[in-house]
């Protein structure tokens, strides 16, 4: 008798194929200028959701993906910011809602949000999280970041204009094709090139 083979594949956007088993276990964004914009130093006073600050279209498209699609069940979400404006970013956070159900803050599971370096947030993901570094993916606008970062053996995204469709797609596939490859070394993908007119 033939044992059953659980599908692990399923088509990006893209058309490419993306093997569900090698997706990163924990997904961490930046907040400035990756999740939402403008950047809070850039204002004078708390902000008002969907007012003062604006979750970019395409980072809320993939806050949906990890919210609501199967193939994402095993994974967790994170939030890793250097902002100084930590009480605002606490305080935005249950107020945008993803899904009928989820806020932002529910749907991070784990926040870092103080200034500082990012191998120190990282550093308290990888303890608070029970995961390997080579089994996150981070985005960020900060290429200074994204560098520090995937010294560690993250696998990182450099979004310099906010999280675009493209870069969302590109990191995910390029994760789990270096992941396939048996490497648990850092990488970073993406740039400028990677924005459409509509991004």
């Amino acid at each position: 008798m033939e044992s059953k083979t659980e599908k692990t594949t399923e088509k990006g956007k893209d058309g490419n194929a993306v093997d569900t088993k090698y997706l990163p276990k924990l997904v961490v964004f930046d907040l400035d200028n990756t999740v939402w914009t403008p950047e809070l130093y850039e204002l004078y006073k708390m902000p008002r959701p969907n007012k003062d600050i604006k979750i970019f279209p395409a980072t809320m498209a993939a806050l949906k993906e990890l919210a609501n699609d199967k193939k994402w069940a095993g994974s967790k979400v994170a939030a890793a910011s250097r902002t100084g404006e930590i009480q605002w970013a606490y305080k935005l956070l249950p107020q945008f809602k993803i899904t009928s159900e989820k806020t932002l803050d529910d749907l991070f599971t784990f926040k870092e949000i103080y200034p500082g370096s990012k191998l120190a947030h990282f550093k308290k993901l990888k303890k608070d999280s029970g995961l390997e570094y080579h089994e996150m993916i981070f985005f960020d606008d900060d290429s200074c970041n994204t560098r520090e970062v995937s010294s560690l053996g993250v696998f990182c995204v450099y979004n310099p204009y906010g999280l675009s469709e493209e870069l969302w797609e590109l990191g995910i596939t390029e994760y789990v094709k270096h992941r396939t490859t048996g490497s648990t070394k850092g990488k970073t993908v993406g740039g400028s090139q990677y924005y459409s007119d509509d991004s």
